[in-house]
C-alpha cells in the first residue's frame, strides 16, 4: 500500500469518526433542546453510525464493485434510525392512531442496532480470499455480439408476456406464474448487461438508446403493478451499474427517484382501488400497462394540483411517502404486544421454506409466499383479513424475527442475511464472474434493498431458482472458453481477489 493510499484511508476513517462525534455530541443535544427524548436520539444516532460503517470501509479500502452492502445498511438507517427525529412515535391502526411509549421505542432501537451488527458480522466473517476459495464462481464472461441479441430478444419478449400471463391466470394455471416472473425479471438483468456495454465503453451509441428504452419499459411495467418499488428498481439498477463501471453518480437520477416517490406515493391506495374497480378507466388500465401507468400519473397530477391550490399542506401531502420509511415505530408496536398479548410464533411464519424449492409446475396448489406479512397485518391490528387480500403489509425482517423468537430471532435472521449475501456475492458478484454474473447478482440484490420491510419468505423464498434460472438463460451468450481463461488470468495478475460489494 502506497503512502498516498494510506493517507487517503486515514482521511476517510477520520471523517467517519467526525460524523459519529457530530451525530452523538451535536445532534443529540440539539434534539434534546427541542424536547426530543435524549436517550432515543442518542440510540438512533448510534444506530446511524453503525449503519454508516460499511460505507466508510468501502471507500477506505478502495473496494471494487458497486457499494451494494453499504447501501443496504444505509437503508436500515433511513428506516430504523432517521424516523426517530422526523416522525411522531405513533402508528396508524384499524381503530385509530396508537402512540408508542418511550420504553418500547428504546428497546427496539437497541434490538435494531444489535440486528445490524449481526448483519455486518455475518457478511464480513466470510469476506476475504480464504473464504472466497471455498465458493464456486459462476463464469459468465459474455460475448458482446451474442449478449446484444439476448438483450434485444428479452426486450421484445417481455411485453408479450403481459397478455399471455393474464390468459394463464384466467385459466387458473398458477403453476406457470413462476416462469413468467423469471422471464420478466430478466429485464433487470438486461439493464445490468447494457449498462456494462455502455458505461465500460464497449458499446455503440445505439446500445445507450436501447438501455434507456428497456429502463423505460421496465418502469412502466412497475407502475402497472401498482407497487411503486417495482417502478424504482429498474432506475436504481441503472444508477448502480453506472457507478460500477464508471465510478460516477447520477445526481439528477437520484433527484428523479426522490421526486417520483413523493409524486406518486400519496395516491397509491386510491390508484389500487381504481384499478380494481369496474370503471372504464379501470378496464383500460387492466388491459394495458401503459394505460395503468397513465392512470396513476393522472391521479397523482390531480392530487398535487389540489395541494398547490391549498386543499392540503405539504406535510399532509408527503405523509404517505415518509410513513413508508418508518419501520422503527412499526417494530415498536410489535414489541409492545409480543409476547404479552400475541405469543411468540416459534417459526410458524417461516413455514413456507419447507416447500420453497418445490416447483409450482409440479405442485399447482403450493402455498403462496406472503403469509407472514398477512399474519402481521391482521394480528397486530393493521388491517382486516379481507384487507390483507387486497393490499400488502411488510412486517420487516427485524419485526418478523422478534415475532417468532424474540431477541434471538432478530440476531439470527440478520446474521443469516449477512451470510447469504456474502455467499451469493462470492459466487456471482466477483469480477471473475464476468459481466453476466455481476448483472444477475445486481438484479437480485436490488430486492434485498426493497426487502428491508418485508418478510423472510418473500425475500429468501425463491433465491436459488431465480439465480440459477437467470444464469441458465444467459449461458449460451458466454465468451469462448479460451477467451474466458485469458480474462481470468488477467484478473489474477491485476488483483488476486476483487469482489463486487
Amino acid at each position: 500500500m502506497g503512502i498516498a493510499q494510506l493517507r487517503r484511508r486515514h482521511q476517510i476513517w477520520r471523517l467517519y469518526l467526525l460524523v459519529i462525534c457530530l451525530s452523538i455530541f451535536v445532534v443529540t443535544p440539539v434534539c434534546a433542546f427541542y424536547d426530543y427524548p435524549a436517550i432515543k436520539v442518542l440510540l438512533a444516532m448510534t444506530l446511524l453510525s453503525i449503519c454508516l460503517y460499511p460505507l466508510a470501509r468501502y471507500f477506505a479500502h478502495n473496494d471494487s464493485g458497486a457499494p451494494l452492502f453499504p447501501v443496504l445498511c444505509i437503508s436500515y438507517a433511513f428506516q430504523f434510525a432517521i424516523p426517530i427525529i422526523t416522525k411522531e412515535p405513533e402508528i396508524r391502526l384499524l381503530y385509530g392512531v396508537k402512540y408508542l411509549d418511550d420504553a418500547s421505542v428504546v428497546a427496539v432501537l437497541l434490538l435494531s442496532a444489535t440486528g445490524v451488527l449481526a448483519l455486518q458480522l455475518g457478511y464480513y466473517s466470510l469476506q476475504g480470499r480464504r473464504f472466497a476459495r471455498v465458493f464456486p464462481t459462476v463464469d459468465l464472461n459474455l460475448n458482446e455480439k451474442k449478449v446484444v441479441i439476448y438483450c434485444i430478444v428479452i426486450g421484445l419478449l417481455l411485453p408479450l408476456t403481459f397478455g399471455l400471463r393474464s390468459i394463464i391466470d384466467e385459466q387458473n394455471a398458477q403453476q406457470f406464474s413462476a416462469v413468467f416472473t423469471l422471464v420478466q425479471n430478466q429485464q433487470l438483468v438486461v439493464i445490468g448487461i447494457l449498462g456494462w456495454l455502455v458505461y465500460s465503453g464497449r458499446g455503440a451509441k445505439w446500445h445507450r438508446i436501447l438501455l434507456y428504452v428497456v429502463v423505460g419499459i421496465s418502469t412502466v411495467r412497475g407502475l402497472s403493478s401498482a407497487f411503486l418499488e417495482q417502478a424504482l428498481i429498474p432506475v436504481t439498477i441503472l444508477f448502480v451499474t453506472k457507478w460500477l463501471y464508471s465510478r460516477r453518480l447520477s445526481v439528477p437520477g437520484i433527484v428523479f427517484i426522490v421526486a417520483l416517490v413523493l409524486f406518486l406515493s400519496p395516491v397509491k391506495s386510491s390508484f389500487r382501488e381504481a384499478v380494481g374497480g369496474d370503471s372504464a378507466a379501470a378496464i383500460d388500465a387492466y388491459n394495458s400497462p401503459f394505460g395503468s401507468a397513465a392512470l396513476w400519473v393522472e391521479q397523482a397530477t390531480q392530487y398535487w394540483i389540489d395541494t398547490l391550490q391549498g386543499e392540503r399542506n405539504i406535510v399532509e401531502a408527503t405523509a404517505d411517502a415518509t410513513a413508508r420509511t418508518d419501520l422503527v415505530h412499526q417494530f415498536a408496536h410489535i414489541y409492545s404486544l409480543t409476547p404479552d398479548v400475541i405469543p411468540f410464533q416459534y417459526g410458524d411464519t417461516y413455514a413456507y421454506f419447507a416447500v420453497a424449492l418445490i416447483p409450482r409446475a409440479i405442485w399447482p396448489d403450493k402455498p403462496v409466499a406472503g403469509s407472514a406479512n398477512n399474519f402481521f397485518g391482521v394480528a397486530y391490528g393493521i388491517t382486516t383479513e379481507e384487507g390483507a387480500k387486497r393490499s400488502t403489509f411488510g412486517v420487516s425482517l427485524l419485526g418478523e424475527g422478534y415475532i417468532n423468537f424474540g431477541t434471538f430471532g432478530v440476531v439470527f435472521i440478520m446474521f443469516l442475511q449477512g451470510v447469504i449475501i456474502i455467499s451469493l456475492q462470492n459466487i456471482f458478484g466477483r469480477e471473475e464472474s464476468g459481466a453476466g454474473g455481476q448483472a444477475v447478482y445486481l438484479a437480485f440484490f436490488i430486492f434485498f434493498l426493497n426487502g428491508v420491510g418485508t418478510s423472510a419468505e418473500i425475500l429468501f423464498g425463491n433465491i436459488l431458482q431465480n439465480l440459477v434460472g437467470s444464469c441458465a438463460l444467459m449461458w449460451w451468450a458466454r465468451e469462448k472458453s479460451s477467451v474466458r481463461r485469458l480474462r481470468r488470468m488477467k484478473l489474477r495478475d491485476s488483483a488476486p481477489y476483487k469482489v463486487s460489494q
